[in-house]
């Protein structure tokens, strides 16, 4: 008997979460990222290049909540050497957030997570409270948009921030 109404159960959840599915508003895609060290930051560094990959769900015909990972590296300004080796920083971020569509093409979106993040000058890879903010715009599947991205310092107060331009697709 036990084994019946688990079997009906298991049944009603597969049939209800099947049509829901075909009914789901998804979003996912994926940008290439090229981006500017802003503050001391870009002091010792000179560019941000990198890719990601995100994907979500939504509530309503226009907000998402939406999950990324992807892979950055900060390469070292060299004219900077100043005594000190700067070493090329790469994080692999993972957040999750929200992506508004106040009107039909232009977003608004903000992530928060964790970066993992490495220096070529220390051994171990770091976790890290990393987060952005950004507009954009769709074009058919493509999409265009400009981000403020920050890392949280660990040896020091405030964070590490880069503005990104993100160009990819992004199929809703």
């Amino acid at each position: 008997m036990k084994s019946k109404i688990l079997s009906i159960i298991i049944a009603v959840i597969g049939f209800t979460s099947a049509s829901y599915a075909q009914k789901a508003n998804t979003i996912f895609g994926g940008n290439v990222i090229v981006g500017a060290p802003l503050g001391d930051f870009r002091n010792n560094y000179k560019s941000v290049f990198g890719i990601e990959g995100f994907g979500g769900f939504g509530l309503g015909q226009k907000a998402f909540i939406t999950g990324t990972i992807g892979f950055q590296s900060y390469a070292p300004d060299p004219s900077s050497y100043d005594g000190v080796y700067y070493g090329k920083i790469t994080m692999i971020p993972l957040k999750a957030g929200v992506r508004f569509y106040p009107v039909n093409n232009f977003f608004l979106t903000g992530n928060a997570g964790i970066g993992l993040v490495r220096d070529e000058t220390i051994e171990a890879r770091e976790s890290r409270f990393a987060y952005d903010v950004g507009a954009g715009l769709n074009f058919s599947i493509f999409n265009a948009s400009v981000h403020y991205d920050a890392i949280k310092r660990v040896n020091a107060p405030g964070s590490s921030n880069a503005v990104l331009l993100k160009l990819g697709i992004a199929i809703r």
